[in-house]
């Protein structure tokens, strides 16, 4: 009886930690998407993830530094810190999502993935670093401000969203796996895949 006690007490510490992660959550994405305009924090599909370290490990070997502007819980940041010898920045402004990647960082053990709290566009304003390649899985509003930081990545991987006066080097077309919702307009799922000199 012990046992079925003890397991109960685990399962409601379990559930009560999920509501508390879950109503954090809720209130970092109505705080992003109705005070800052931003877009909320979606998690990228796996097929996404897996075809951005492709092109990565094809054609970027030799990356140094990567930067992932909008990380969220830093999985792809973590994925790419993992197949590739680069120092990998994720760049997150929630302070939940930026402590759970931190948090995630050091359970996996992956030393070259750098999670930093901070607005990515005032973090790339001021930062010295140039990147090789920086990611972006942000909203139609959001890409449009890449462009003021062209000079500091050398190519530019934007998921799902095209970046308007930009001609892509590459386009990889995803969208028989799905699309990305982006204010009730569906946007089939793409890499943008920009260089610049």
């Amino acid at each position: 009886m012990i046992v079925i006690y003890f397991f109960i007490y685990i399962l409601l510490v379990f559930l009560f930690i999920f509501d508390i992660f879950l109503a954090i959550t809720f209130i970092e994405y109505r705080y992003c998407a109705d005070i800052r305009h931003q877009p909320p924090l979606v998690s990228s599909a796996r097929h996404l993830r897996r075809n951005t370290i492709e092109q990565i490990v094809k054609y970027y070997n030799k990356s140094k530094n990567i930067c992932e502007i909008g990380s969220g819980f830093g999985g792809l940041a973590r994925a790419v810190a993992k197949q590739t010898k680069a120092n990998v920045y994720a760049l997150e402004n929630m302070p939940f999502s930026a402590f759970i990647s931190k948090t995630c960082d050091l359970l996996s053990g992956c030393k070259n993935n750098h999670t930093i709290w901070c607005d990515a566009f005032e973090y790339l304003a001021k930062t010295n670093k140039k990147f090789d390649v920086a990611i972006a899985y942000l909203g139609p509003t959001s890409t449009g401000k890449i462009q003021k930081y062209k000079n500091k990545v050398r190519v530019l991987i934007s998921l799902a969203f095209e970046i308007k006066d930009l001609e892509p080097a590459r386009v990889i077309d995803l969208s028989e796996y799905g699309f990305t919702v982006y204010n009730k307009i569906k946007y089939p799922h793409k890499l943008f895949i920009y260089e610049f000199k």
